[in-house]
């Protein structure tokens, strides 16, 4: 699959010291909330994207465990991210839903992997996005489906 515009800008911007900072900085500014969890794209392909997150405090709940909605914040970010480093200039996207399960405690850092076949961006449908989040023994912790509505722009 031919590497896209935003995937290309995503290899440039990695060569640079601090990429992590400036990648978090226009998160940011175009998805402000997801910030919170301080992302790291650690590997961007076509219609392949991975981010990690680490474990810390702000990200857990009572139990010392990664919070549930952290883990739900991450499987959003990284469909919507996978998408949006793909989907041409003429089309558009929203989530619409999200199917959730979580396998078992999240207690280490986490990495959230998605991969999906390239859909018809000029067709209105719903498309389903998988995301896996894995803890750092390689254990699947988390598995999601986000619904994406793609389709042209009118």
């Amino acid at each position: 699959m031919k590497e896209t515009p935003a995937i290309r800008w995503f290899h440039r911007l990695q060569k640079l010291p601090f990429h992590h900072s400036l990648i978090r900085f226009g998160l940011w500014l175009g998805a402000p909330y997801s910030a919170n969890i301080r992302p790291r794209i650690v590997y961007a392909s076509p219609y392949h994207l991975e981010i990690e997150i680490r474990k810390r405090r702000a990200l857990t709940n009572h139990m010392g465990t990664m919070h549930a909605v952290a883990m739900a914040n991450l499987v959003e970010l990284t469909a919507s991210g996978a998408v949006q480093m793909n989907i041409p200039g003429t089309a558009r996207w929203i989530p619409s839903g999200l199917n959730i399960r979580y396998l078992k405690k999240a207690k280490t850092d986490l990495r959230s992997v998605c991969t999906f076949p390239q859909p018809d961006w000029h067709i209105k449908q719903d498309v389903e996005i998988p995301v896996d989040v894995y803890d750092t023994a390689g254990e699947k912790v988390v598995a999601a489906t986000l619904f994406m509505r793609i389709g042209p722009k009118i």
